[in-house]
């Protein structure tokens, strides 16, 4: 096993990568071909213009001498292929746009790689760019250990157990994209049939090689536990847990209902690793919408409610007394799930109700990141409210639900693992039908009867989960650019490295990486541009002396691992 040193540089590797080319920062005069000026950097055409009258006509595309074309006879020579304008090769070389025309004329990587001041960069040779300021990267400096990223199957078991793609489906999902958490909604409330459930968690085991980490959190009891006997609430101060006939919370029936919906979970073969006791906790739903919930306060005790227009005191139940009361109906399982606390819908009451709860019985500090602006570091000041705890009461932070288009994701991600220290981060939903009412453009996948496509937020989470994994450390990894977000994740043997940059600001930027040396190291680089067309393309392997570059809204992922 090699073990990372701590300098400034890696060893060289046999192939090397390009992103793409600036023609302000690159010597001029690079060539390919003497004759041809293939590869020539350009800002205008006539920078494209051959001392050989008979040589081919090119013209300035994307920054280098090149021509479109329709074919690779277009191209008219041997080595120069016809790239088209929506493959890697050519997005690669346009820094994720697309370029006009059906292709562009591209010389290809040879066996040995490309020509001298050239690089491979999606099969394709592109020039080499000048240096840029330095990402350095520090292993010896750690912070959290990654538990996993995943996403929400809340109403969507049966349509993924179902599918008759599921196979490849669940493979996109473990495989291709990397998540290790599936968060599911406890169907056991409308449906003491959860087989759908166990169907899906034992296919989804056979593709990831073993069980998934599972969540389990319930959006509402059932409702003979509901004061307003609704599963789904509008803005109605009776959607909360119901009453026993003294006058008193059922906090016993609401406990029961757990211990009820485990064991019929365990029947199928569902063991969660985590539960969640209730969803959102602190909210309810506006009398426009429609959605299962159930109000709980920190404690129980009055809050002011609108009924028929007027505010109106109205009593709730706490969530520490029906934790309290889980906790003990689930004391003779073995193991017991651990405990996800408060779930809340942001981050800024949050410490509300961990200031309420039996800490003792707290695995994790839980809540969603809804309300706030992706572009926040630290959303909703949970960093800095962590931070009032005393040492004795600090747990790991889960995200367990937030969504937004793929940049929005990227940028969530970014400022709840570095900013908040989170663990866990859960998209809120892994599915979505392509079309209709229940459309979820921010949902990873679109599924239909038939088939499914990654949607941006799919590629967004997959810079991070693919080339990482449970039990990894974030390290430390800094930057002098404003707009560059970036941070490193290394495996528990430092065999591994896998470093994520976001250009969050308008301007391209160009840098290079100080990482540690690892000998030997095989490389991939990945590119997202949101902003473009290119989506997780694959752009070859990383050496030293790179700059590597990236668009406004975009992301990279630069993977390094040990043989």
């Amino acid at each position: 096993m090699n073990v990372l040193r701590t300098t400034s540089r890696w060893a060289s590797f046999a192939c090397a990568l390009l992103l793409a080319c600036d023609p302000r920062s690159t010597p001029s005069g690079q060539t390919a071909d003497s004759q041809t000026n293939w590869l020539r950097t350009c800002e205008i055409d006539n920078d494209c213009k051959a001392a050989d009258a008979s040589a081919l006509s090119l013209t300035c595309i994307c920054g280098v001498c090149s021509r479109t074309c329709q074919t690779s006879a277009t191209c008219g020579e041997a080595g120069v292929s016809c790239v088209q304008s929506d493959e890697a090769g050519s997005l690669a070389q346009c820094v994720g746009a697309q370029p006009a025309g059906l292709g562009l004329c591209l010389p290809e990587c040879k066996e040995g790689g490309c020509d001298e001041g050239q690089l491979c960069a999606a099969g394709v040779c592109t020039p080499l760019t000048a240096p840029g300021p330095e990402v350095t990267v520090k292993m010896e400096l750690a912070h959290q250990t990654l538990v996993g990223f995943g996403a929400s199957i809340a109403y969507s078991d049966a349509q993924i157990a179902d599918h008759p793609q599921r196979a490849r489906l669940l493979d996109a999902v473990f495989k291709d994209l990397g998540l290790d958490v599936l968060r599911l909604r406890n169907r056991y409330v409308d449906s003491k049939d959860v087989s759908k459930t166990g169907e899906l968690i034992a296919a989804s085991t056979a593709s990831l090689g073993h069980p998934p980490i599972l969540f389990l959190t319930s959006w509402t009891p059932p409702l003979a536990l509901k004061a307003n006997s609704l599963l789904a609430c509008k803005g109605n101060a009776g959607c909360t847990l119901s009453k026993t006939p003294e006058g008193s919370f059922d906090y016993a029936g609401f406990a029961q209902y757990w211990r009820d919906s485990l064991d019929a979970y365990a029947e199928v073969g569902v063991k969660p690793d985590y539960i969640g006791i209730q969803n959102n906790p602190n909210w309810m739903p506006n009398e426009g919408d429609v959605f299962e919930a159930c109000k709980f306060l920190p404690v129980e005790g009055s809050a002011i409610a609108s009924i028929g227009g007027k505010d109106t005191a109205v009593d709730y139940p706490g969530l520490a007394e029906a934790q309290k009361a889980v906790v003990e109906a689930l004391a003779s399982l073995s193991p017991r799930p651990k405990l996800l606390a408060p779930e809340t819908s942001g981050s800024a009451n949050i410490i509300d109700y961990v200031g309420a709860l039996d800490l003792a019985n707290v695995d994790a500090y839980a809540h969603h990141l809804f309300g706030s602006d992706p572009t926040e570091s630290d959303p909703g000041g949970l960093a800095a409210g962590l931070e009032t705890l005393p040492s004795e009461a600090k747990r790991p932070v889960f995200v367990t639900e937030m969504e937004a288009d793929g940049f929005g994701t990227a940028l969530s991600l970014h400022h709840a693992t570095v900013d908040a220290d989170a663990a866990v981060f859960l998209q809120n939903a892994l599915t979505s039908p392509p079309t209709g009412p229940g459309i979820n453009a921010q949902a990873l996948l679109s599924v239909d009867d038939t088939t499914f496509t990654a949607q941006d937020p799919y590629h967004a989470i997959r810079h991070f989960a693919h080339s990482t994994a449970p039990g990894w450390t974030r390290v430390s990894a800094t930057t002098s650019l404003p707009d560059l977000l970036v941070s490193a994740w290394a495996a528990p043997s430092q065999d591994a490295l896998t470093v994520i940059l976001i250009n969050a600001g308008g301007s391209e930027l160009r840098f290079q990486l100080g990482l540690p040396e690892l000998s030997g190291t095989s490389s991939e680089i990945t590119r997202s541009v949101f902003s473009g067309a290119e989506r997780s393309a694959s752009l070859g392997q990383f050496t030293a002396d790179r700059v590597l570059q990236l668009p406004p809204r975009s992301v990279m992922t630069v993977a390094l691992e040990a043989p």
